[in-house]
């Protein structure tokens, strides 16, 4: 599968807390409203080069990339956040204007926090600029803002814990493989094929991390899948060649 060039850093920063002395000085839902087109203007850290950078590290700059794992297009929004921020329809099926405008509206309102292991790994929001607009706007919609990549739902309420269900996934045709395994081997660099394939198995109900990133976790999902269902490893141990790559696809989950 095609590579993306990108080290990786930590992932899933954590969301800041909204300061108690915005919430005390009495906000309003119009100040709320406040017209977002002027607080990204304000916000100098937000250039065209900063969401072009994004744009490769999320998705490798592919406004219709949808590999199933619930985010979409070239920023990966969750469906959620998409329609929080008032567009219809699925996000990579949006023209990337559309994409561009949402993305700036998100960042503007809620900051880089909101793509945490990418905008750490680019140093997006790491400087000064722009960073009193993030801070207010992320306290204003701190209680029901969903964030774009990869995260949890902010909610003020305590988070109701749910029995993990095995989810039956029907067999289905798989990607094409493109030759090289994945293997701990590019375990600092971003593959798309990687994440389809952690898609994959976490819809098949695997306990694993859809980041792109082919880590020990992955090796070691790979290797139990593998010896569950007999499967030929012919290279590394917890690799995933194309005989696990379309078994992932083909065998029903049991």
């Amino acid at each position: 599968m095609p590579t993306i060039g990108v080290r990786k850093n930590a992932r899933h920063a954590k969301p800041s807390k909204a300061a108690p002395t915005i919430a005390a000085a009495g906000l309003t839902a119009s100040f709320a409203a406040v017209d977002i087109a002027a607080m990204a203007a304000s916000a100098s850290a937000a250039s065209a080069n900063d969401f072009a950078a994004l744009r490769q590290c999320e998705s490798g700059n592919n406004y219709r990339i949808n590999t199933g794992n619930g985010y979409y297009g070239a920023y990966q929004f969750a469906q959620g956040t998409w329609s929080g921020l008032g567009y219809s329809g699925r996000p990579h099926l949006a023209s990337p204007s559309t994409q561009d405008a949402a993305a700036a509206k998100l960042q503007a309102r809620s900051g880089w926090g909101q793509w945490p292991a990418c905008s750490r790994k680019l140093g997006l929001g790491s400087s000064s600029g722009g960073s009193s607009v993030s801070s207010t706007s992320s306290t204003i919609s701190a209680r029901t803002e969903v964030r774009a990549s990869r995260t949890r739902t902010r909610s003020a309420a305590p988070a109701v814990v749910k029995p993990q269900v095995r989810v039956a996934v029907a067999p289905t045709t798989p990607p094409v493989f493109i030759g090289k395994p994945l293997t701990v081997a590019d375990a600092d660099r971003f593959r798309i094929g990687v994440r389809m394939w952690q898609g994959r198995m976490a819809d098949r109900g695997w306990k694993i991390d859809v980041d792109g990133y082919f880590g020990p976790q992955s090796a070691r999902v790979a290797k139990k899948f593998a010896a569950q269902r007999d499967l030929a490893q012919t290279g590394l141990s917890g690799e995933v060649n194309k005989v696990v790559w379309d078994a992932a696809w083909l065998l029903p989950v049991t």
